[in-house]
């Protein structure tokens, strides 16, 4: 009785977000209330560096909380840029900065008297020196907050985590400033990789795309457990606000996204995709990048529930897959030699490993 249950949760869940996806929850960070905040600088253009640009992640409507995806009311770059208008305005006496937003989504979590709303956004902070630009600076930040309906106050949170990103900023001091060369060419040379990419470290995907990393030189690389991090040699501070780095025979990509904890997980590149075998899961952060893509909450809440559970990126578009037993019987469907040899063997990380590449390998050969 409790599997057909669940078979029907998953069943109505589903239904409910695909007759629903078009539907768009729409935020603005317009709201006559704010006020100039004593920063020293202003902002005086916003980059969208995101990788995925279809919408800002998720909120839940209705009586049964359905997932809708959320977006602004405006692009991207002008919402954020106008909300910054207001509290770092333009004067004469102040600086001026540029940003690239690489990250930004907010997400939701139904628990049984309340809801909790999430917000995430990660920024590279611009100078110009002598008419070049330079990434002086790359800053992320997250909050969350409780209450009976969360749905209405993404804006708040939103602008709590760009208000801490330059706080952050302002607070670095000239000797921690990075000196990055900009590039605002946004045309990737390629959707797709073939190969580990070359050493060094990579600000955001398509540099990874472009083969545009930066030295390694200044940091070191450690591992924790299989948990790797960049240290910067020269501040002795952990840089975590990265897409990813390699050294030469593996490449790392920031699991924030999706994990427990912020770190860089070590990847093999599987038909142009990130395997990523061990990511222990936040399953809400997990459930909300799936959704952003069209993905069943309830059926990838129910795959990362177990913390071994590998998973794919799409390098060029980012979109995950969380490789349950169940999610590999769907993909191999349609090669019923593999899915026999899946089903028949022993479903560990390493068997889900070599059927894949044997998948890869039949699908790009017909």
């Amino acid at each position: 009785m409790k599997k057909l249950f669940a078979l029907f949760f998953v069943v109505v869940s589903t239904v409910g977000f695909s007759q629903n996806k078009l539907e768009f929850h729409k935020v603005s960070l317009k709201d006559k209330k704010d006020k100039a905040f004593g920063f020293s600088f202003y902002v005086e253009n916003v980059y969208d560096g995101r990788q995925f640009k279809e919408n800002i992640g998720t909120v839940q409507k209705g009586g049964f909380n359905r997932k809708v995806v959320a977006n602004f009311e405006k692009s991207l770059p002008v919402e954020i840029f106008d909300y910054l208008a207001v509290i770092c305005p333009s004067e004469e006496s102040k600086s001026k900065i540029s940003i690239r937003v690489n990250d930004l989504y907010v997400s939701e979590l139904t628990r049984a008297m309340s809801e909790t709303g999430y917000a995430t956004v990660s920024i590279d902070v611009i100078e110009t020196k002598d008419t070049t630009g330079y990434i002086v600076g790359s800053y992320i930040a997250s909050t969350e907050s409780n209450g009976m309906d969360v749905t209405g106050s993404h804006d708040e949170r939103l602008k709590k985590v760009l208000q801490e990103c330059l706080t952050n900023y302002m607070k670095t001091s000239e000797e921690d400033k990075t000196a990055i060369l900009y590039d605002d060419n946004f045309n990737i040379n390629s959707k797709t990789i073939t190969d580990v990419p070359s050493k060094g470290v990579y600000l955001n995907y398509a540099d990874v795309l472009n083969g545009k990393p930066i030295s390694l030189a200044d940091f070191e690389i450690t591992n924790k457990k299989d948990r790797f991090y960049l240290l910067n040699k020269l501040s002795r501070s952990e840089e975590l606000n990265y897409y990813g780095f390699s050294d030469g025979q593996d490449f790392y990509i920031n699991a924030s996204k999706y994990a427990s904890s912020r770190y860089y997980a070590k990847t093999e590149i599987i038909s142009g995709k990130y395997y990523v075998e061990n990511v222990i899961y936040n399953s809400n952060n997990a459930v909300a990048m799936g959704a952003m893509f069209g993905l069943i909450g309830v059926a990838i809440a129910a795959s990362v529930s177990d913390g071994s559970i590998p998973m794919l990126i799409d390098s060029y578009t980012g979109q995950p897959s969380f490789l349950s037993n169940s999610e590999m019987k769907v993909m191999l469907a349609s090669h019923p030699e593999l899915l026999k040899e899946f089903k028949d063997g022993n479903k560990s990380n390493l068997a889900k490993k070599v059927i894949l590449k044997k998948y890869y390998q039949l699908t790009l050969g017909q």
